[in-house]
């Protein structure tokens, strides 16, 4: 069963090589970021049988008290099982929780090319709301919506 909870300090290695996997250009830069949304509770691990699967990192407050999802990777090996769903349930709940009454939307983003990302996020509820040309690296970048209240 899968666990969605707080990322940990014990959680970092497991959790850096799901991001350096999925995103990042060096080990490094993955472990520097990650640390500092520990610090912030701003990170969140889905665990199978206290392993490591998956990971979303979001900002609080991104624009407006609207928060953002900024990473959400799910090992290659446990793709396709629910782990990203559960991940981003978590953050619409914490969402609903953290950010002020007057603040109805949570936000995300993925690659246009992301076509499982994009289409999960529309099968939660998430509304496209947008997209930025060669946002990241040169690449397109497709903007939702989830209404909150």
């Amino acid at each position: 069963m899968i666990k969605v909870t707080l990322t940990q300090r014990k959680h970092i290695s497991a959790t850096t090589k799901i991001l350096f996997e999925a995103y990042y250009s060096s080990v490094n830069s993955a472990k520097n970021y990650l640390n500092k949304k520990i610090k912030t509770n701003e990170s969140f691990v889905a665990l199978d049988n206290n392993d490591v699967v998956g990971v979303l990192i979001y900002a609080r407050d991104y624009s407006h008290y609207a928060n953002y999802t900024e990473d959400l990777a799910v090992s290659k090996k446990h793709r396709r099982k629910g782990i990203a769903k559960a991940l981003l349930k978590k953050y619409i709940e914490i969402s609903r929780k953290e950010t002020p009454k007057k603040q109805k939307y949570a936000l995300s983003s993925t690659d246009v090319s992301n076509k499982a990302s994009i289409s999960l996020h529309k099968k939660i509820g998430f509304k496209e709301i947008g997209k930025l040309k060669k946002l990241h690296y040169g690449k397109d970048e497709v903007f939702f919506a989830y209404k909150l209240r």
